[in-house]
């Protein structure tokens, strides 16, 4: 035991020191900002343009299609046009005389934006003329491919960006404001093969995940993600997933009222229902969703809160929850979060976690939840339900090392004895450029005593794949997975995803 823990400490510390030197997009929680690196801030960018002309020299020789091409277009056209925004603001040396602006020429006014931001504001403002009238849509899909793999699981916040028209355009600030709807769509199918009698092989559709997100200001967004699912006998189940309003003053603080993801441990409100964003084909037996039975509420309705603690560089952050908790459940087919509660006693949800300054992408965190169930069965007491639940995450553009693990006590009011579950999974994966194999393995255990999920026993076993990255917004996963059941006979499973995003 000894000399395996050895070689698994020599194998994870290269590993570990390749993916902080390559680190772009550290691990995020649900709707926490992004601070930009001063690294990334002290880098500038100098385009050339080429001289006035119908057909500039210095763009004709790139292919018609390239998206650098028609990025550096409008960029040139907004530099050219009469009223285009400076990029730098002359500073009192300039003034003071020659020598003393040519030594601070390249200083800027004010600190920086982001690279990709700053390009991307300057391609999609709108102007006077340019040489592709195309160049802001196809400018705005070269950034986003910029962002990574996978992009940044933050709320899917490559639908963060917004267009110059939204907050009203520079020649006119104070023109009308309208709220600008943007969407994006998710969706994968996939070939099963399972070993089990009486399961059927064969192609199915996965979900269809249709995410929207609209600024009505600075401080206020809107979500919204509605979901449409293959059934059996080719029928479909279609659900409002998340409907969040959000308020954010500042990045210290951010209230969300609506149905959202509760916020127990790191994977629910890290990836959401596109499966284009996770590593595997599907998510971990303690936070299933559609196909599988999950033990952990993954929707709440109600209000939210989170933001950062003064700390220091050990980056802690808080969220707190208050909701309408789950629906009492008397079989596997789990309700949806309902309309009304219950019961008088709403669900509470409050978490801490870390993100150390000193080693980006590395997450540590706790929460704990409560409820009381009103079962479906009223000739039973109702049930207190906590949930607590630990994660450690280091994830990179390289390398992903997570692991979670919980405890949810389900405690009758007066009559019945007390009963644990227990779960975790650990999951490992390196990228080799478009490559990225991974694994996986999950652990379930839900005692006979308990009032919801006895039925499902004692689950346990690992999972191996490959993602293929085959397009920037495609990929094909094949995983092969084992799995061993007490109530239930043991089950082998090959599956072959391909999820996009569109």
């Amino acid at each position: 035991m000894h000399l395996a823990a050895r070689a698994l400490f020599l194998a994870l510390v290269p590993s570990i020191a390749a993916a902080q030197a390559e680190t772009r997009y550290p691990a995020t929680q649900q709707a926490q900002p992004r601070p930009v690196a001063a690294a990334e801030a002290a880098r500038y960018l100098v385009v050339a343009c080429p001289g006035p002309g119908p057909t500039p020299s210095a763009l004709a020789d790139q292919p018609s299609d390239s998206a650098t091409r028609a990025l550096v277009a409008a960029l040139c056209a907004r530099g050219q046009a009469p009223a285009a925004r400076p990029l730098y603001a002359p500073t009192a040396s300039e003034a003071a005389g020659p020598d003393a602006a040519s030594a601070m020429s390249m200083q800027p006014a004010a600190p920086p934006e982001a690279p990709l931001d700053l390009l991307m504001r300057l391609a999609e403002a709108p102007v006077a003329t340019a040489p592709d009238a195309d160049a802001p849509m196809m400018g705005h899909a070269a950034h986003r491919a910029e962002r990574g793999e996978h992009g940044d699981h933050d709320e899917h916040a490559h639908d963060n960006l917004r267009t110059a028209d939204e907050k009203g355009s520079a020649e006119d600030p104070d023109a009308a404001f309208t709220p600008q709807f943007q969407v994006h769509l998710f969706a994968d199918m996939k070939y099963a093969a399972v070993d089990t009698t009486g399961s059927r092989n064969g192609f199915s559709l996965g979900q269809f995940d249709l995410f929207g997100r609209s600024e009505l200001s600075d401080a206020v967004n809107v979500i919204a993600e509605a979901t449409l699912t293959a059934l059996p006998r080719n029928t479909f189940s279609a659900h409002l997933e998340r409907l969040m309003l959000t308020y954010s003053p500042s990045d210290a603080f951010a209230a969300s009222v609506g149905r959202y993801h509760t916020g127990i441990g790191y994977y629910n409100t890290a990836y959401h229902h596109g499966t284009w964003f996770q590593t595997a084909t599907g998510r971990p037996l303690m936070y299933a969703i559609d196909g599988d039975i999950g033990v952990i509420p993954i929707h709440t309705l109600g209000v939210s809160a989170t933001g950062p603690i003064p700390s220091g560089s050990l980056g802690l952050h808080y969220l707190a929850e208050f909701g309408s908790g789950r629906a009492g459940q008397a079989s596997a087919a789990a309700p949806t979060q309902p309309a009304l509660s219950d019961n008088n006693t709403p669900s509470m949800n409050g978490a801490l976690w870390i993100r150390p300054e000193g080693l980006d992408g590395l997450q540590l965190g706790v929460s704990v939840y409560r409820d009381r169930l009103t079962l479906a069965d009223t000739s039973r007491v109702p049930s207190d339900e906590t949930i607590g639940a630990a994660h450690f995450v280091y994830k990179t553009d390289a390398l992903e090392l997570m692991t979670e693990g919980m405890l949810m006590r389900h405690d009758p009011r007066g009559a019945g004895a007390t009963s644990d579950s227990y779960g975790y999974y650990a999951q490992a994966s390196r990228r080799f450029g478009t490559t990225r194999p991974y694994v996986r393995m999950d652990y379930l255990d839900i005692p006979k005593t308990d009032p919801l999920f006895s039925f499902l026993g004692k689950r346990f076993g690992p999972s191996v794949g490959v993602r293929y990255d085959f397009q920037p917004f495609a990929a094909l996963k094949l995983q092969s997975s084992h799995l061993k059941q007490t109530t239930r006979p043991d089950m082998s499973r090959f599956d072959a995803q391909v999820s996009f995003m569109f």
